[in-house]
């Protein structure tokens, strides 16, 4: 299993590169530093929450490629699928980090290192100390994290060019962790989708 996570790893990197060299190149890239501006910057410079939608609008352009390009990685030992941050998530991302996490004063590079998602899930269950050591002795620009807490269990590895470019997340779940972590991550949608109704003042 680890040698399929090895591989994963190493196409994400290639894919990571080639699409961000190209969005650094298409009409939807604005260069900002990610990791000085800070969410609570949002309110007054508009171009940043702008690079954040045309990053996603860039992606979504992408998609069926990108879709093509995972799907040879699903197989008996494991699921592989891809995701693109939700607009409404992204809008309650940003309130949420400037009520909970130092009104704010968070660098966008942090808080928005998930707009495009990669998840694998493992038949065969990969402790948090096997992947990162297979990241620490192969892919040292990588940054890998034990992302556990309370009913989520996962680790997430994220790359990353600089401080000019967003990041990718690739989630890794072990299949018998499957149910809870869905049913963890339902808890938070359904936590800014009564957000959304709140502010559109719906009931």
């Amino acid at each position: 299993m680890l040698e399929e996570l090895d591989k994963l790893i190493n196409f994400i990197q290639t894919e990571y590169i080639q699409l961000t060299n190209k969005w650094e190149q298409s009409e939807y890239y604005t260069k900002m530093n990610l990791k000085n501006n800070q969410v609570c910057d949002l309110s007054e410079n508009k171009l940043i929450l702008d690079a954040i939608v045309n990053y996603r609008e860039f992606i979504n352009q992408n998609n069926i490629q990108l879709l093509l390009d995972f799907q040879k990685f699903n197989s008996d030992n494991a699921t592989v699928n891809i995701r693109t941050k939700a607009k409404n998530s992204i809008e309650f991302k940003i309130e949420n980090y400037i009520k909970n996490h130092e009104n704010g004063k968070v660098p966008i590079s942090k808080c928005f290192n998930d707009l495009f998602g990669i998840r694998i899930i493992c038949s065969e269950a990969l402790l948090f100390d096997e992947v990162s050591g297979l990241i620490n002795s192969k892919y040292k620009n990588l940054k890998c994290i034990d992302s556990t807490k309370n009913d989520y269990k996962a680790t997430h590895i994220y790359f990353k060019k600089d401080n000019y470019t967003f990041q990718w997340e690739l989630q890794v779940w072990n299949k018998i962790d499957e149910v809870s972590n869905i049913i963890s991550h339902e808890k938070y949608k359904q936590d800014y989708v009564k957000w959304e109704k709140e502010n559109k003042g719906e009931k």
